[in-house]
């Protein structure tokens, strides 16, 4: 795929995104990547926040390389006080984000979409565990 479509690809996923997402936006980090971030979405019941910016990276293969993991606010845990599952603390593009292992199987990148993979991290911050 040349690189304008790609940019082009993104660019219209990332309008399609904001139609859901208000004020979702792409970032550059100090390393060069580009950071998909989407503010106030809305986690489950058993969160100490009842929502969370959402942060991923969006490979430069992508769509053909598919998202992996997303990061959220430090603050963000269990309502018990304890760590979510499958997650850490990670000093990453500047601050200290929690990161969350969470990973799509069969990724298509024919049908996948920031949108998508972002309504998954919406799902997983439905669960709180």
């Amino acid at each position: 795929m040349e690189v304008g479509l790609a940019v082009d690809l993104v660019g219209r996923q990332l309008a399609d995104l904001q139609g859901r997402y208000r004020g979702s936006r792409l970032d550059g980090t100090p390393d060069g990547q580009r950071l998909l971030v989407v503010p106030d979405v809305p986690t489950g019941a058993g969160w100490t926040r009842p929502t969370a910016t959402i942060r991923v990276v969006v490979p430069s293969g992508y769509p053909h390389v598919g998202l992996d993991c997303f990061y959220t606010d430090s603050d963000l845990r269990l309502a018990s006080g304890t760590e979510p599952s499958n997650s850490s603390l990670q000093p990453v593009f500047g601050l200290q984000l929690r990161w969350f292992s969470w990973h799509v199987a069969g990724w298509d990148p024919n049908t996948g979409s920031l949108e998508r993979y972002i309504r998954s991290c919406e799902a997983r911050l439905r669960d709180a565990r």
